[in-house]
């Protein structure tokens, strides 16, 4: 990996996952030499925390007017607070990827399209574009295999993928 890469490339780490106190992830390194941002062993470790992490704010989180965090707006307002990002440039980013407006509630997490196109929308904003086709950071069969470590499956119906735990 070159050094030049941005963080969250060099971090196996594409969505910027901060350290929480008492999380430890999947495919986590053993060893963290960066004291702001989880590293973990590869990317399809970090893909599957950034899938993990958008599954849980659908699931078990609130958006601001206590509905289900559904929208392009909701997700990307949690992951990306406007304290710390342009989260308006973010969100109409990811919304020009998904194809939707930012305040559809059509999004959902469990459909492996949307979280396919979700997580490369994060990680090309998170890093900036990438050297392959598209921009990207890396090729759909790792962002494949991210997305199938967190349980999301391609061809599955809508519902809740068992044994895909933090």
């Amino acid at each position: 990996m070159r050094p030049q890469n941005p963080r969250g490339i060099r971090n196996f780490n594409p969505g910027n996952i901060r350290h929480a106190q008492g999380v430890r992830w999947q495919g986590q390194a053993e060893v963290q030499t960066d004291s702001a941002f989880v590293q973990f062993n590869g990317p399809r470790w970090g893909i599957r925390a950034l899938a993990r992490v958008l599954i849980t704010y659908q699931d078990k989180r609130r958006a601001g007017d206590g509905s289900q965090i559904d929208t392009v707006r909701e997700i990307i307002e949690r992951w990306a607070p406007p304290n710390e990002n342009d989260t308006k440039a973010y969100v109409a980013t990811v919304s020009r990827v998904l194809g939707i407006g930012p305040d559809d509630a059509v999004v959902d997490v469990y459909n492996f399209e949307t979280m396919r196109d979700l997580v490369v929308a994060i990680i090309r904003h998170e890093n900036g574009p990438g050297p392959l086709p598209e921009g990207l950071w890396y090729g759909y069969p790792i962002i494949s295999d991210g997305l199938q470590l967190a349980g999301i499956v391609r061809g599955a119906q809508h519902g809740r993928q068992a044994g895909a735990p933090a």
